[in-house]
């Protein structure tokens, strides 16, 4: 079935030099929910409001018309996607797919790559012949890293663009009180880590603390993980919150001081960081993947995957509340990179001298 969102805005004027016909892949995108869709979202989206004539492939399912200032094409037929290459001047793939590059081989086009993640599964010792091709493909296209972890894990040569984040969506409110103390968002799944963050919650009782922690999000591990909250006496301390809309996680995380993202395994990068440091927290993470950059200045990390070091780094924040405040004096400095304007403006950095006039 193809799908295309209607352009609501005037064409751009390609024969500028200054302008481009952008065809942009995302095996997921809009409405998906995740960290990559919304960054694929937000660079389009800055993209097209710089007048560059921007165009979406995408395997996702949604609605035929968009509000958006660009097309979206959903499961595109073969037709499409050829008659797609021929428009454009740059394409721009997220993540190596091979799903979509093989049109780039009959009718090349300058690509570039942005790679959200590590190609590597988390707990294999060698690569599979699959993750293989995808680093030797990255040799022969430009690249866009999310973060300086997976710059350095891919074989071509990148540009460092640290993720955006949603800076309309997430701020701070004026008269929350800042009352409770550990805070967790996302699904509940052994990737994430919940678990390691409960234990050290114990921890921390253990040592004469009692601290307050939220999750919210739900997932397939929520029952095991309400066992577990219940088998270590902690249900007077824990709270579940369920899944949460945008402004309902914005309301939460400024109601809370520390943001815990104890992720097993490591992530391109994390925006989650970026949207509780908006909000006022300060954040402790894992030590692993590009997680460290995404918290920068704004909080810190603790070993991968070791709930007595996350326990160490909770008593000392919350038994010395005067950090808090010293990590929070960064914020604001540390996000103005993180506008989406400033991360757009790294992508035009590597797409523009790469565009060139579509054949006809």
């Amino acid at each position: 079935m193809h799908n295309a969102g209607r352009v609501t805005m005037p064409p751009s004027d390609t024969s500028s030099p200054s302008l481009m016909r952008l065809l942009i892949s995302a095996n997921s995108f809009h409405p998906n929910v995740g960290g990559y869709e919304r960054v694929a979202l937000t660079i389009a989206l800055q993209l097209a409001s710089r007048g560059h004539s921007v165009k979406i492939i995408t395997f996702s399912a949604g609605a035929a018309a968009s509000s958006f200032p660009f097309e979206i094409h959903r499961n595109p037929s073969l037709r499409t996607i050829w008659e797609l290459f021929g428009w454009c001047d740059v394409y721009l793939q997220n993540n190596v797919s091979f799903k979509l590059l093989w049109p780039n081989l009959l009718r090349w086009r300058p690509l570039v790559f942005v790679h959200h993640g590590f190609y590597r599964p988390p707990t294999a010792t060698a690569l599979s012949w699959k993750y293989r091709l995808k680093h030797f493909a990255t040799l022969f296209a430009s690249n866009i890293a999310v973060s300086r972890a997976v710059a350095d894990s891919v074989p071509g040569r990148c540009v460092v663009a640290l993720n955006p984040y949603r800076d309309d969506v997430f701020f701070r409110i004026p008269g929350i009180a800042k009352d409770r103390d550990l805070f967790f968002v996302g699904r509940m799944v052994s990737d994430k880590g919940v678990d390691i963050l409960v234990d050290a919650v114990h921890e921390l009782h253990q040592r004469g603390l009692r601290p307050t922690l939220t999750l919210a999000g739900g997932g397939p591990e929520q029952p095991k993980l309400q066992d577990q909250v219940k088998a270590l006496g902690l249900l007077d301390s824990v709270r579940f919150a369920g899944q949460v809309t945008d402004a309902e996680l914005n309301e939460l995380l400024n109601a809370h001081r520390i943001m815990v993202v104890p992720t097993r395994y490591g992530e391109g990068f994390g925006v989650v960081a970026l949207e509780g440091i908006a909000c006022g927290c300060v954040v402790v993470g894992s030590d692993c993947g590009g997680l460290p950059e995404a918290i920068g200045p704004c909080g810190t990390t603790f070993a991968n995957s070791d709930p007595k070091a996350l326990a160490d780094v909770l008593f000392d924040l919350m038994t010395q509340p005067q950090r808090l405040d010293r990590f929070l004096d960064h914020a604001k400095a540390h996000l103005e990179a993180h506008r989406p304007p400033a991360v757009a403006e790294k992508y035009l950095d590597v797409l523009l001298p790469l565009a060139r006039p579509a054949e006809s």
